[in-house]
């Protein structure tokens, strides 16, 4: 019972601190900036609304998502387990629905997580590395999307880009995180599978945390020994952030200006600052990322010169996109629920430790 508490105390928190500082961001950019002349946000909701540009958010914002799910099969299938495209995507919209409006302890990802360790027992090692695997190649695949669009842009001349020090600061930044993560991991296919295994064991030591790092870190070095999938997944991810910040560019527009000659922020600027906004808004916060994705952005906008209203206004009109999807898979998430094939218990946890004590890498994992 004391568990049970804890949990709807720490999501009543969470769901405080999410649409308290959402508030907080609307108050604060509610009226217009007399200094800078940017509108309010009042102003702009007071306005013209593009519904083309919204359904084209829309519409990029599910292609890029279903090509995050495709990636995570192409991950399951890498390591041998047995599943289904039709599974992928199922369990994609429950994890969908579980990201966008729960704060629990649960993600969607753990429920991904549960799903396939349930269904292959004897290797839920692998099973959990899966998801692992997944959320840290999303990761990757946004700073490197900042790391080779923002020096593409920059090489070639993009007026914006090399005219502003902190997009370039920006850009520079990404591009270390991003060498060094690749190179650190074409690195670890030299380490021999005893040293692994013997590292993976000392994490386990760690308290409360040491069988998830544990995973994480064979999620890695399974991965590293299965370069193919790992290629294939790394262009579903560019793809697929490809989609979402077309998607982020979109509905920077469902809201125009009032004036025809305000210049509103370009792709190549979106390419650069919306993978940043999209980082920053994973911290489990808040449901969604809901009213961090709103500041997030609008200090990215006001880091690139721009308004930063325009960029409060943007994540709003895409979160209405991520809204509607996220009852899609909610919808899903009910029938999955009827037929009892999702935990009861939302408060346990998967994949603490391997089934037979022994590492992904080895036979019978």
């Amino acid at each position: 019972m004391k568990k049970h508490a804890k949990a709807w105390a720490i999501g009543l928190l969470k769901y405080g601190i999410g649409f308290g500082l959402l508030a907080f961001v609307i108050h604060k950019y509610w009226e217009p900036n007399r200094s800078t002349r940017a509108p309010g946000l009042g102003q702009l909701l007071d306005g013209e609304i593009l519904y083309g540009w919204l359904l084209a958010a829309g519409l990029l914002l599910a292609a890029g998502l279903a090509l995050q799910v495709f990636r995570w099969y192409v991950l399951v299938r890498a390591l041998d387990l047995p599943f289904s495209v039709r599974n992928a995507f199922r369990l994609g919209m429950v994890g969908l629905f579980y990201n966008t409006f729960l704060p629990g302890s649960i993600g969607g990802d753990l429920v991904k997580a549960y799903f396939i360790a349930r269904a292959h027992p004897e290797r839920k090692t692998r099973a959990v590395a899966t998801v692992i695997a997944d959320r840290a190649m999303g990761l990757f695949g946004l700073v490197l999307f900042v790391a080779v669009v923002g020096a593409a842009a920059w090489g070639l001349g993009d007026p914006i880009i090399r005219g502003n020090p902190d997009l370039q600061w920006v850009v520079k930044v990404m591009a270390g995180v991003a060498a060094g993560s690749a190179l650190g991991f074409l690195v670890l296919g030299f380490l021999p599978q005893r040293r692994a295994d013997r590292f993976a064991g000392r994490l386990r030591h760690v308290p409360k945390v040491g069988g998830s790092l544990a995973e994480a870190w064979y999620a890695v070095w399974v991965y590293r020994q299965r370069l193919g999938a790992v290629a294939l997944g790394v262009g579903l991810t560019a793809l697929s952030h490809v989609g979402l910040v077309t998607a982020f560019h979109c509905a920077s527009r469902v809201f125009p200006p009032d004036e025809p000659r305000v210049e509103l922020m370009s792709w190549t600027e979106h390419a650069v600052v919306t993978p940043i906004g999209f980082i920053v808004q994973a911290v489990p916060v808040s449901p969604g990322g809901v009213g961090v994705g709103e500041a997030a952005f609008a200090g990215l906008y006001k880091l690139s010169g721009r308004p930063e209203t325009r960029g409060v206004v943007a994540r709003l009109s895409l979160r209405i996109a991520e809204w509607l999807l996220g009852l899609i898979g909610y919808v899903v998430y009910l029938r999955m629920k009827a037929h009892h094939e999702l935990p009861e218990d939302e408060d346990g946890e998967v994949g603490e430790e391997p089934p037979d004590g022994r590492g992904p890498g080895e036979p019978g994992a």
